[in-house]
Formats: C-alpha cells, sequence, structure tokens
C-alpha cells in the first residue's frame, strides 16, 4: 500500500469514471485500474463496482473511504508542519478576527504589501462577536482580534492588552426617507417607539437594544445581519432602523451604510466607543505579523 494508491482510490470516488479519473490524475486508464486492483488485493477489500454505468464505490468501499482521506489529509499536514519547521521564515500566518463589518483595511493593506513584505504570511481573517475574540485570544487561539469596547467593559480584558486605534460614535441608521431625518430637534425615547428595528450581531448592541427596552417598553426587532448589503436592503425596504458606529459605515468592504441616514443619539445614550486590538501578553507575535497590524492601525487611522 502506498499514498499513490489511496490517492487513487480518493480520486476515482469523486468522478466515478476510471476514464476521467485517470485524465485528472494524468495517468493512464490501465495504470489506474492497476494500482486500485493492487490496493484491493493486499486490504481484501473490493473497493469499487465496474459496470457499464461507471465506476462507484462498494458499499466496503464506502466505509474505507473516510479512513482513506484521513491518512490523505494527515500526510498533507504533515508535510505542511515539515516545511514550516525546516523554514519557519517562508511559512508564517496571522489569525485576525474582527467585530461587524469592518473588513476593507485589513485586506488592502494585506493586499497593498502582498508581494514586497507579506508573501510569505498567510492571512486567517473572520468576522466574529466580542465575547467569542475575548476567548480566542485569552486561549491563543488567534493572535490578535480588532474589537470596539466602551469603558464599562473593561473588566471583562482585564487579563488582556488593548492597543487603541480610534475612537467612535454610535449613530442610529436609518432610510433617508423615514421620518426621524426630519426632527428638527434631538431625538427622544418616545421617538424609538414609533420605529422597527434591525440589528448588527454584536453583542454590545444587544445590551443597548436591552436598555432601551428598559425604559421604552418592547421594540419591534425584525431581523439580526452580519452583512452590510443586506441591512441596508432591511433597513431601506422595511423601514426599519438600525445601531452602528460611524467608524464601523467607513471601514464596510461596500458602500450600503453610506446611503443611510446617520442620526446623532448622544442625548439619550452613551455613544462612544474606543476600537483598537486586543492581543494576548503571553502570546508572541511574529515580525510580520506585528508589522502588518501596525500598517493596519495607520489604515484605519487614516479612515478614521
Amino acid at each position: 500500500m502506498n499514498f499513490e494508491q489511496l490517492l487513487y482510490t480518493e480520486v476515482l470516488s469523486q468522478h466515478n469514471s476510471m476514464q476521467k479519473a485517470a485524465d485528472a490524475l494524468h495517468i493512464s486508464k490501465s495504470g489506474l485500474s492497476g494500482a486500485i486492483s493492487q490496493l484491493e488485493t493486499e486490504l481484501g477489500v473490493q473497493l469499487f463496482d465496474k459496470s457499464t454505468s461507471g465506476t462507484k464505490l462498494t458499499p466496503e468501499g464506502r466505509q474505507l473511504l473516510s479512513s482513506v482521506s484521513d491518512i490523505l489529509r494527515d500526510k498533507n499536514q504533515l508535510e505542511n508542519i515539515a516545511s514550516v519547521v525546516a523554514s519557519p521564515q517562508e511559512h508564517q500566518s496571522l489569525s485576525i478576527q474582527y467585530m461587524n463589518i469592518m473588513l476593507k483595511p485589513f485586506m488592502t493593506t494585506f493586499i497593498d504589501g502582498y508581494s514586497t513584505k507579506y508573501h510569505n504570511l498567510q492571512l486567517n481573517i473572520s468576522c466574529h462577536e466580542f465575547s467569542s475574540i475575548v476567548h480566542r485570544v485569552a486561549n491563543q487561539e488567534i493572535d490578535a482580534g480588532f474589537v470596539a469596547i466602551s469603558s464599562a467593559l473593561d473588566d471583562s480584558i482585564a487579563d488582556l492588552e488593548f492597543t487603541p486605534v480610534s475612537t467612535s460614535k454610535l449613530v442610529l441608521m436609518c432610510a433617508p426617507d423615514n421620518e426621524l431625518t426630519h426632527l428638527n430637534r434631538p431625538i427622544t425615547m418616545a421617538d424609538l417607539k414609533t420605529q422597527r428595528f434591525s440589528m448588527f450581531n454584536d453583542e454590545f448592541h444587544d445590551r443597548l437594544f436591552d436598555r432601551l427596552q428598559f425604559q421604552c417598553g418592547p421594540l419591534p426587532l425584525i431581523a439580526r445581519i452580519d452583512d452590510s448589503w443586506a441591512m441596508e436592503q432591511v433597513v431601506t425596504k422595511l423601514n426599519t432602523v438600525c445601531f452602528g458606529r460611524v467608524f464601523q459605515g467607513n471601514l464596510s468592504s461596500t458602500n450600503e451604510l453610506s446611503n443611510l441616514s446617520w442620526i446623532d443619539v448622544s442625548n439619550i445614550i452613551d455613544d462612544t466607543f474606543v476600537l483598537g486590538w486586543l492581543t494576548n501578553p503571553n502570546h508572541k507575535l511574529s515580525e510580520q505579523a506585528r508589522s502588518l497590524i501596525d500598517e493596519i492601525s495607520a489604515q484605519l487611522k487614516k479612515n478614521a
């Protein structure tokens, strides 16, 4: 048994055709058939049933396929790890999680600097909520998180390192023709009671929404969303309102939120947040990772 035979089994199971699998593997049909037959003889199990309709896994073959895939996956993982161990400077990674829809400056900075600085760096980036980011940073599952915090939540990150980048205001976003845009006075709690809400997946917004309901009574919530296009659609077509940070709107990977009207709410809520990097003081970042984070921070400040 060898890895080639296992790979041939995996590919043949995907194509259900000896000729198509052979073409995908760039080998002859007879060579593929011989390798599969050798493996079946060694295992003592018929893996494939060959008929005029194609070459398909037998029930026994289906049972063994997951083990074949696991072995090939472990082989690839071993080779990848060995490559990193042999040349650590050529194989670095940076895992970042961020809140809400602020993806644009992260990706543009990485893409712009890739050919000159970051071609040896693998960037893993995804959107998560605050508590998930804190948990993963604390457990060193990711290298850094970009979060928005208020002073009331400082205790939740007491054992981590927070590096501020900018401050931002929370605003109420609504459609340009929403009645709130025609107020000639500061918005009030009574005004909020006339509205339907949509929410970004953000636990700070959840807490704020809960506090507003303590004062206003139940407020109708239409949708919870983590995409700017979807939010713009709900706000404009269903005439909902949503909370969002000015910084967040400016850094969205699309321009949908700029189509909405932004209403100041500083007279009824604490609307100031600090945005910055959350890292673990016990986790050392590589030189390239630190450089990329610094460049992203500079880009974020330009858009603040």
